[in-house]
Formats: structure tokens, sequence, C-alpha cells
């Protein structure tokens, strides 16, 4: 179903401002930059090459930078997929940069509701810092789109819920909410406007938020 750009535009005010008021006045800004690149190695196999850039300091400092790839095989069932991959982040901490080497296991699951699409998808990370110990660390991101497009640029809406579970611990060490929407510039061209809250438990079990706009391009072969 296709929806006029009036409402368009009232249904993003509507959760971009809902999700703004979840978070707090003293909340940081950031923004995120990613392209990602997508291509069909053979039937069930697809692989995944990105680049994330973070910006903190109400965007106008480099934080990180991300590297990652995945091959992904969609043979197994319908709608879903297993992928095995590698991401290395670069964290600048004053003049130096920290280098982290994080394998990964990720299972996709595509299927949809009563016409609402979901996707599911849960990461297992090997964490491995140069500086600290190694550890493991789930992530489960939950993405529903509902079965509406905007204007004739076929705009599709997005929420998503991302939680994080250190597997020492045990416990729930951040949290991720997003509302946003896919753009599609071309057959193979996506682009990706998001606003996204994030939490984070700090060491003395105290939350700190931080305010995120991220725009990711997807380039799909």
């Amino acid at each position: 179903m296709d929806v006029s750009l009036p409402a368009a535009v009232f249904v993003t005010a509507v959760v971009v401002l809902s999700l703004v008021s979840l978070a707090s006045a003293s909340g940081d800004y950031e923004y995120w930059a990613k392209a990602a690149f997508t291509t069909t190695v053979s039937e069930n196999w697809r692989f995944t090459f990105e680049e994330r850039l973070s910006f903190g300091d109400e965007a106008r400092r480099l934080d990180d930078h991300q590297t990652d790839f995945c091959f992904t095989y969609w043979g197994l069932a319908d709608g879903f997929g297993v992928g095995l991959g590698y991401k290395a982040i670069f964290e600048k901490d004053n003049d130096n940069w920290l280098v982290e080497d994080r394998p990964l296991l990720n299972l996709i699951v595509r299927t949809k509701v009563r016409d609402w699409g979901l996707v599911s998808r849960s990461r297992f990370e090997d964490r491995i810092p140069a500086e600290d110990p190694e550890s493991w660390r789930y992530r489960n991101q939950v993405t529903i789109t509902p079965p509406l497009t905007f204007t004739p640029l076929k705009i599709q809406p997005y929420v998503s819920d991302e939680v994080f579970v250190n597997f020492d611990s045990r416990d729930l060490c951040q949290q991720r909410l997003y509302g946003g929407a896919y753009i599609p510039l071309h057959e193979k061209v996506r682009l990706e406007l998001f606003y996204l809250w994030k939490l984070d438990e700090q060491d003395d079990n105290s939350w700190h938020d931080m305010n995120v706009l991220g725009s990711y391009l997807y380039l799909l072969f």
C-alpha cells in the first residue's frame, strides 16, 4: 500500500519525536555513516563487506572506524540464513587507536506476519581487544516493517530493537532502539536513514544514553 507525502511526513515525525522523547536531555549526540556492498557468490551464498565511521562530540570528532565482512548461506531453509564473518574495530583514545578483532556468527530469520515484515538476527561475537581480556557477547536485533510504503519512491519505514548480553556476566549491557526508513535510490542501491537511542551500562551499574543519527548506503550486486 502506498501512502501520500503528507501522511509520510506525519508518520515519520511521530516516530522520530516519540523516540527522541525517550532520550534524556543529558544524552550525547553521535553520527554514524556506513557503506555496505553485497554480492551473490552462488545460488545460496551472499558476501557482504561494510565500512562504518562513528563521529562523536556532536558529530565533530571521529571516534571509531569499523570494517567487517560476512559470508551468509541461505540454503538450509526458506527465510533462514547462517553467516560467518569478521569485524575489525579501531577506536580513538586520545592520540591512540585501540584495536579489537571480532570473529562472529549470525543466525538470521526472515518472515512475514499478516503482511508485516519481521527479521530477527542473532549474533555471537568473540571480542578480542588488543589491550583487554577476550570475551563473548550475544546480540539480538528484531526489525519490523509495516505493509505500506510512502510516496512514489516507495520509502519503507521500520522500527527495530537490539539487545546485547555479555556471556561472562549474563547481564544486559546495551540496548538500541531504532526508528527509520529505507529509501530505494536505484534497483540495486538503497539508503537507510534512522534515529537511534542507545543505552550503555557503566562500570558502576548506572546507564548512559546516547542519541544517534545515521545514514547507511547499501549496494546490491
